[in-house]
Parts: structure tokens; sequence; C-alpha cells
């Protein structure tokens, strides 16, 4: 069950039963009914997370979901059938129930639109547009109100909005009312406990190294994780994994807990700043630093479901085992890299101690290990890191030929393909993250797609064969791949820079490298070395 979420968020039994319904759903072929991706989504939504600065965001976009619904079926039960009535929730599935639908008589209404990437609704004072692929996570997000606990007025509300649909207003008073009873149910539901020994600790911790010019924030930085350790491995953290971890939480649960706060205070969504209603155009400005941490999920398990598991974007080994900790922390490990890189290096050889004292209790630590002499070097790391960026660049562009092709092949509305627009916008951020330029001239994007061909064919992979692009879920699987190999590399590449920074002249880390050992040293000397007494 994907309720990681749920449960640093202060989630209770109630609400993880109530998660847990939903996740633990099947269809007949036994496969989960909504993927992981939309129930992640979810569960941070469910924690108050998510949506900028207005928390409830996302139920604005699903009123305007539920409006489309109703203008392509026109009865409340055409609503039921889509939000509730679908086998397996996917982006493609969503795609083929709306365009059944519409197949009978079109839209009831007009002012609808369905483009090849999603729908687009124009309102007599505005207009929206909704993406295919967000719509499994607003179909789970329907399922949840419709099931929560002491929510029997959702489809009464959703009636009155479609019966004043053409105006944005309608949209956004039901998006209120929902909001209202949503917060009623994370009040009952949510209470994080500050009472766990890692997290008072390191609350303690913290509050002890405010300084004077910081004011009253705390000083988060790569010492910090070291220094805790240090004082504490005797204790709540004995690994310097663990302590790095337990940091990664507790920042995690400072932010749900301002998102929280956030959410509980969110204003009405609307136009009328007299008010105090948030223009849903505005939420996603004004960040808080702690936004990206709030948000990041790791991208990628996405390959490993459904279309994209069919291409081989990374090998096992060489490729995805050394990326999978720097994605699994993401921004994190971007804002503390020296931690990071510690928690790679001599967590690794705490590691192979522990395993060593559990398969060998009583005998003596290896010296080498003792000594950390076979800890990784930093400057290994970045160098690994730096051709895998390299590598990331030239699947980005192999990617980009399969879409720009699955697009050329594209007949009617019976293949979703990115528009050349769309395709632009992802190779140009692709490109840019690997050269920094501010042109992007059209001679040299027909030469960046010459690469794109020549790439996609030096790959010798699965997946990568050009017979196979007219295929649809071939290429869906390249759309999922594309967004995650930007992601990936948004991350690493923002990584290496910190890096770079650290490295200073090109002896930097090196000169840390060996600082670090010394230090990693004495302390498993005083947990694991062999003493006199």
């Amino acid at each position: 069950m994907t309720d990681d979420g749920l449960l640093d968020g202060g989630a209770d039994g109630q609400m993880l039963a109530d998660f847990g319904a939903l996740a633990d759903a099947t269809g007949p072929s036994g496969e989960p009914k909504f993927p992981p991706r939309p129930l992640a989504h979810l569960a941070r939504f469910l924690v108050g997370r998510g949506g900028g600065p207005n928390r409830d965001a996302p139920l604005f976009e699903l009123c305007h979901l539920v409006n489309a619904v109703d203008a392509a079926g026109g009865t409340t039960d055409g609503r039921w059938g889509f939000f509730l009535g679908q086998d397996l929730v996917r982006a493609r599935s969503c795609r083929q129930h709306l365009r059944e639908m519409l197949s009978a008589d079109g839209w009831c209404r007009g002012g609808f639109e369905m483009t090849a990437d999603g729908v687009s609704i124009t309102y007599a004072d505005d207009a929206f547009s909704l993406s295919f692929g967000r719509m499994p996570f607003l179909v789970a997000l329907f399922e949840f109100l419709a099931t929560m606990e002491n929510y029997q007025g959702l489809n009464d509300g959703l009636d009155v909005m479609v019966q004043e649909a053409g105006s944005r207003r309608a949209v956004q008073d039901a998006a209120n009312r929902i909001a209202a009873e949503l917060r009623q149910y994370r009040n009952r539901h949510l209470d994080r406990g500050g009472n766990d020994e890692a997290f008072a600790t390191i609350q303690g911790f913290m509050h002890g190294r405010v300084g004077e010019e910081q004011g009253d924030r705390w000083r988060l930085d790569d010492a910090a994780i070291l220094t805790f350790w240090r004082q504490h491995n005797l204790g709540a953290c004995k690994t310097y994994r663990k302590a790095f971890e337990h940091f990664a939480d507790f920042l995690d649960a400072v932010t749900t807990a301002s998102a929280r706060q956030a959410g509980a205070a969110a204003a009405p969504l609307g136009a009328d700043r007299e008010t105090g209603e948030v223009e849903p155009d505005d939420l996603s400005h004004a960040r808080s630093p702690l936004d990206d941490l709030a948000a990041w999920q790791d991208p990628l398990p996405l390959l490993d479901q459904g279309p994209a598991a069919e291409i081989k974007f990374f090998t096992k080994s060489g490729e995805r085992d050394p990326l999978a900790p720097l994605m699994a922390f993401g921004p994190f490990a971007v804002r503390l890299p020296l931690a990071f890189l510690r928690y790679l290096s001599f967590g690794a050889v705490q590691t192979q101690i522990s395993q060593g004292l559990r398969i060998h209790p009583g005998q003596p630590v290896l010296v080498d290990h003792l000594s950390c002499a076979e800890a990784e070097s930093y400057p290994e790391r970045r160098d690994l890191y730096g051709r895998l960026l390299e590598h990331l660049g030239r699947m980005q562009k192999a990617t980009y030929y399969a879409l720009r092709q699955a697009r050329a092949e594209a007949v009617g509305d019976n293949v979703m393909a990115l528009g050349a627009a769309g395709d632009g916008r992802m190779f140009e951020r692709a490109r840019r993250d690997l050269a920094d330029e501010d042109e992007f001239s059209e001679a040299e994007q027909a030469a960046l797609e010459d690469e794109g061909a020549r790439e996609f064919r030096r790959i010798s992979r699965r997946g990568f064969d050009e017979e196979a692009l007219a295929d649809e879920d071939r290429q869906e699987g390249f759309r999922i791949g594309a967004g995650v190999l930007y992601a990936v590399g948004n991350v690493l590449s923002r990584y290496l820079g910190e890096l770079g920074k650290l490295d200073g002249d090109g002896a930097g880390l090196a000169s840390l490298l060996e600082a670090d050992r010394a230090t990693f040293a004495g302390e498993f000397g005083k947990l694991y070395g062999v003493t006199d007494d």
C-alpha cells in the first residue's frame, strides 16, 4: 500500500483504512486499480501538501473534470461510470472512456474540446485545460471523497455546479464546499505526535543550533547531520545513514506541519481579493523553499509499470542502482551535498561492518573497515554521476526522436501524441540541462533532432525499435520515460553543480574525503573497535 506519506503526515487508523480501501482495489485481472504515482499524489494531498499557496487547488481541478464529464455524458450515471466504473484507471483508460461517452452525440454543452493531450474548457469568463495524465489522480481523489467518512453531500454539490456550469464561479463555489468538508475530515484524522525519540532528539539538537545571525531560524547544513550523529551514535542513531534518513524525515515533518497550517487557513478559490479569495491561476507562485522537498517523489518507479516497463531506459547495476539513492532523497540531497556523499561512502562502510557483525557475531571487525580504507572516493562518485548525466542526455535525445516520430505518424484523434510545442519544450528543457545556452534557433533544433535520430538508432535496448513507434502503448511508454528522464536529469545536474562548488579548484572533494575518513574511522573505532579492557 502507498501510505508512507500518510504515516509521515500523522494519519490515524481511520484515514489509513479509508486510503487502504482505495489503494488495495484491483481490477478483474488482479492488477491494482490505481498505479502507485496517483496514489502517492493523493496521500500527499490528503495530509495537506501540494497545490501551491492554496493546498486545496486539486479540488478545483476535480470540479473542472466533473464539469467536462457531465458535458460528455449528460447524466449523473455518466459521472459515476467515469469516476467509479473504470476497472483500471490509467491516462489511456480515461481518454478512452471519454471518447466512448462522446461517440454517441458528442458534447451535450458547448465550450468543451477533447485535444490530443486532454480536455480544454472555455467558460464565458475564462478557460481551463486538464491533461489525461492528471486524470488518474483526480479519479482517485473523487473516489476517496465519495467514500469519505461522514460526507454525504458530494453528489448534490456537484449537481448544483453543473446546473450553472457556464461560469467558472460555479466551479469555484463547488471546490470551496468540498474543501470545507475535507478540512473537517483532516482535523479529525491527522495528528502527528512529537514523542518519537529520533524526532524529539533532532528537534532539541536543532534548537541548540539556532544562531544569532539566523534569528529564530534553524540552521541545517552539511555539518549538522555529522555533528548530530557523532553526539548520538550510541543512542538514537547508531548508523550515519539512519541519522541522515531521520533528518530527511524530520524536515519532511516540519514541511508537513507548515503545509497543514496553510491548508487549515487556505483561502477560498476565486477572484474576489477583497473577500480573501485566491486566484487559481496564481497557485504555482509564491513557493516556499520547502515546497521542493514536500513535492518530491522518486520518479524511477514510474519506469517499472505499464508501457514504460517495456522500454529499457536504464541498466540495473551500472545506471539505475547508482542513481537510486539520489532519486530517493532528491532535493534533500541537493541541499546537503556533502552530507549525502557521506551517506553513500561511509554509510556503505558502516553497513558492511553491521552485516559482518550479524553474520559473524563476536568476531573482530576488519581493519580495512574500521580505517575506512576502501570507502568510495568522492571524486569517483562525482565522475560516475557525470557519466550518467551524459547518458541521460543521449536518452533524452533518443526519446525526443521517438515522440516526434509518433507525432508524425498520428492520424486524427486515434493517437494521443505531444504537439510540436510540447515536444519542443521537453527537448529544450533537456538540452538546456546539458548546455547552458539561452538561444534555441530553428537550425539548432533541426541539428539536435538529427542527433536524436542517431542516438535512437545507436541504442540496442528493449523498446528502442522504430517499427514499434506507431504502437500507442509504446508512445505512452516514451512519454512517461521523457518525464522521468527530465526529472532525474534535473536533480542530477543540480547535484553535480553543488559538488562543483565543493570541489572548488579541483582538490576540494579529495581533501574533504580525507578529513571525513579520519572522522569516521575515529567514530567506528569507538563503536566497533577492540578496547584494551
